[in-house]
């Protein structure tokens, strides 16, 4: 009987330390995306310096991404290259000459999706989302098509102002990738 009764308690006791406490952290997270320009569809990848997650804390990190918001800041393009960044903020995410607004949610959450809600230029489309947990960080990648964002008139102004570079193609698809670090607290 006594036996029984440690055993029990030794589950319970491993039970109760497995539960994690997952939390969104901005260090060490990194959202970035890769554009594709000429008729070979060449990619160029740049990222956003400057963007926000807001998560409650969860039980598991799916769980903490399950309702998430983000915005990003359009203006913050880092491509590595600061001659092309201005043309990118100026030419694409720039309309009526202010930054292009670009925020979301996370809709849903299962094992390895997520739907994520993207509000782009004023406009909303859901989009799934692969997901990977790997230790402390998730990676969503999926991608885009900017035209669902009423954003033609930014990527004709792209197209126009990088025709000789992109042999006069630049593409409406964007693939985009966020590595987000979660700060896990086991009890």
């Amino acid at each position: 009987m006594k036996f029984l009764v440690f055993s029990s308690l030794l589950v319970l006791s491993i039970g109760a330390q497995a539960a994690c406490v997952s939390k969104y952290v901005q260090e060490g997270s990194n959202l970035s995306w890769t554009a594709f320009k000429t008729p070979k569809k060449v990619g160029v990848g740049a990222k956003f310096d400057k963007f926000t997650i807001t998560s409650k804390p969860a039980e598991t990190i799916q769980a903490a991404i399950k309702g998430s918001t983000f915005t990003v800041d359009s203006s913050s393009v880092n491509s590595g290259n600061p001659a092309r960044d201005k043309k990118i903020v100026d030419n694409f995410f720039t309309s009526a000459g202010k930054p292009i607004k670009i925020e979301g949610k996370v809709e849903k959450m299962e094992k390895d999706t997520a739907t994520v809600a993207f509000t782009i230029n004023g406009v909303t489309k859901s989009v799934p989302m692969k997901v990977a947990v790997v230790e402390k960080m998730a990676t969503l990648s999926g991608s885009i098509n900017v035209l669902d964002f009423s954003m033609s008139k930014e990527l004709a102004a792209l197209n126009e102002a990088c025709k000789a570079l992109h042999e006069g193609k630049t593409w409406a698809d964007v693939d985009l990738k966020l590595d987000a670090k979660f700060d896990v607290s086991c009890k």
